[in-house]
């Protein structure tokens, strides 16, 4: 390209020259041109060398973004892992905590469970404490009797230490119609199962201090029995208050 730029300017100052153009003019034309031709190539240099760091800039940004990318995939898992395994610790934790519930229980009330009078199963997330009505009340009345509220006195300690569960108080009663003197007050097994669980609920809140929010009441009459209602043995089983440890979640 220069030899195609330069000799026609060459002939075309030989014939300027041929023609009385003075030889001073000539040579400056001459050297300017020459200095054009210079500094172009020097630009076609430096425009070369910037299109080559642009190209190893583009690549190293290309690498870059590639680790970038592969960091937050090894992130991502390290993270998912560390999820795991907090979930992880956190049901260890409750277990843990939901066993030594359970042990501190099933001391406190060594006694009436040898008398079968309780009972304490563990499943899960969910610790029960079975208590047969007699312990709590006397026949057709669902007042708290004094020895029901000498054995809950002995569980409230316990309960109120417990911050990451809601207590839950059932109330079960056997297939035996109401046609005594309560019936008025309690017609059905419904009414009775209830009354017994709120007062149950009512001693564990008033007497024993446990923050009302994490308590509830539920009465299911006969329909959920532990044994069939063909015996006095089994109605006696079905008769029966549960005091139910579950997750604030639940």
């Amino acid at each position: 390209m220069k030899k195609l730029l330069v000799f026609p300017a060459l002939s075309l100052l030989l014939g300027l020259a041929a023609c009385g153009v003075p030889t001073a003019e000539h040579a400056k034309v001459v050297n300017d041109l020459a200095d054009c031709a210079k500094r172009r190539d020097e630009v076609t240099v430096q425009a070369n060398a910037c299109k080559n760091q642009v190209a190893n800039l583009t690549a190293e940004n290309d690498a870059l973004k590639k680790d970038k990318d592969a960091l937050t995939k090894d992130k991502e898992g390290l993270q998912a892992r560390v999820n795991e395994l907090s979930t992880k610790a956190e049901k260890a934790e409750q277990l843990e905590k939901a066993t030594q519930t359970y042990q501190d229980l099933q001391k406190k009330l060594e006694k009436e469970i040898q008398e079968g009078k309780i009972q304490l199963t563990e499943m899960k997330n969910r610790l029960t404490m079975t208590m047969v009505d007699k312990i709590l009340f006397a026949s057709g009345s669902a007042e708290v009797s004094r020895e029901g509220k000498n054995v809950l006195d002995k569980v409230v300690p316990i309960l109120k230490e417990i911050k990451d569960k809601r207590i839950q108080v059932e109330g079960h009663t056997d297939n035996v119609r109401i046609i005594s003197a309560i019936k008025t007050r309690y017609p059905t097994n419904w009414e009775l199962s209830t009354a017994r669980a709120t007062q149950v609920v009512r001693y564990l809140q008033e007497d024993g201090g446990i923050d009302p929010k994490v308590l509830s009441a539920t009465g299911y009459a006969e329909y959920q029995p532990v044994a069939p209602n063909d015996s006095d043995e089994n109605k006696a089983k079905n008769r029966r208050i549960e005091i139910v440890l579950l997750p604030l979640t639940q």
